[in-house]
């Protein structure tokens, strides 16, 4: 089960966030995004793969779906808090359709902001 949803860039740059899970601890997205990208960085360093999953004890993981914006030189993260067993097509799925509807807002953040947490907010309402 996603209990959270991170969207932020190779630079750190939340785009958007989300937390499903009242009782998981607040998590700064900023600072979430930073450890993300420094994650990706190692990844694609280390062993040349663009999705991680990170485990944290038995009951959480972290995955990372990473999609390029060509021409800009600049990676996106999808990034899913997981509870439980991982369904790796549906959040494929979810980063591939956030990416196409948010795409002119992921190239560049001073764009709507707003915009961006409508449309994402609507993508996982129509899971």
């Amino acid at each position: 089960m996603i209990k959270s949803i991170l969207v932020c860039d190779s630079q750190g740059y939340p785009f958007y966030s989300k937390k499903f899970d009242s009782n998981l601890g607040e998590i700064d997205p900023t600072i979430f995004s930073g450890l993300i990208s420094a994650i990706g960085a190692i990844g694609k360093e280390l062993f040349k793969e663009d999705i991680a999953t990170i485990s944290y004890g038995e009951k959480y993981e972290i995955t990372i779906i990473t999609k390029e914006l060509f021409g800009e030189k600049k990676l996106i993260y999808f990034v899913f808090l997981i509870e439980g067993e991982i369904d790796l097509k549906l959040m494929r799925k979810l980063s591939t359709n956030i990416f196409i509807e948010t795409k002119h807002v992921l190239k560049d953040p001073s764009a709507a902001k707003l915009d961006i947490k409508e449309k994402v907010d609507r993508i996982l309402e129509n899971l």
